[in-house]
């Protein structure tokens, strides 16, 4: 960061306006850029696997003003010269993967693509969270990694493309785990925002969290079945009932 007087909430947050009128759209791009490189990631894999590309679903997004803004003030209002100084998450990506062992393949494409550069484990470890839930039950895993992108730039009066990248997280987890997030929010996280705890709803939420990971083991089994009995049909040359 660059040393310069420590500034107050007010230029704090006048600073973080002015980055995202600037950037805005520049960090648009980079979030449309990274769900393309996870979507051929994805394409790859799926096919690999013998499964439909819809098995591995991607989303983007660049964190709202108003989200920076209020993990600003939660963090009580941290001196930064470029927002990207204090939050690690400025670009996400969720990939949910219709099977939980899908999660970790999708881990590994990502750790030895060349679309990305997996970051530090010393200054960004990996969260996993499927093998070391949260107390309320939350599972996915969290990887972070640099993604390199062409910025837009102005040098010596002239509007210039230059490399760059930027640090994105990328949330993996199962459509069980995705669904248990969707229908938890507004008894958890929204909770915490109003400072509600509770041992018994987490006691809850965590029991129904502990059920779907033993439903992701069966879809699993589902899935490996299915493909065994298509593999010996396919072996007998019979295609009765099957999709070309």
């Amino acid at each position: 960061m660059i040393n310069e007087e420590k500034l107050s909430a007010e230029q704090l947050k006048d600073r973080a306006i002015r980055f995202y009128s600037r950037y805005g759209k520049e960090l648009d791009q980079v979030a449309e850029l990274l769900e393309i490189k996870l979507k051929q990631l994805a394409l790859a894999y799926t096919i690999n696997e013998k499964l439909p590309p819809e098995a591995v679903k991607i989303t983007t997004r660049v964190k709202t003003l108003s989200s920076f803004l209020k993990k600003l003030e939660g963090d009580g209002w941290p001196q930064f010269y470029y927002p990207t100084e204090v939050i690690k998450d400025f670009i996400g990506a969720r990939m949910v993967c219709w099977f939980v062992d899908d999660v970790y393949g999708m881990l590994a494409s990502i750790n030895s693509s060349s679309h990305f550069t997996v970051a530090d484990e010393t200054k960004y470890p990996l969260k996993d969270f499927i093998k070391n839930p949260q107390p309320a039950g939350y599972r996915a895993i969290h990887v972070f990694a640099d993604v390199e992108y062409d910025s837009v730039k102005k040098v010596d009066d002239k509007v210039v493309v230059t490399p760059n990248k930027i640090l994105c997280e990328i949330q993996v987890r199962s459509k069980l785990q995705d669904a248990w997030g969707d229908i938890t929010h507004e008894f958890f996280y929204k909770a915490k925002n109003y400072n509600i705890k509770n041992e018994t709803l987490e006691s809850f939420l965590a029991d129904i969290s502990a059920r779907l990971a033993i439903e992701d083991k069966t879809l699993m089994k589902l899935r490996d079945t299915y493909q065994q009995l298509t593999d010996e049909k396919l072996a007998d040359g019979n295609r009765e009932g099957l999709q070309d």
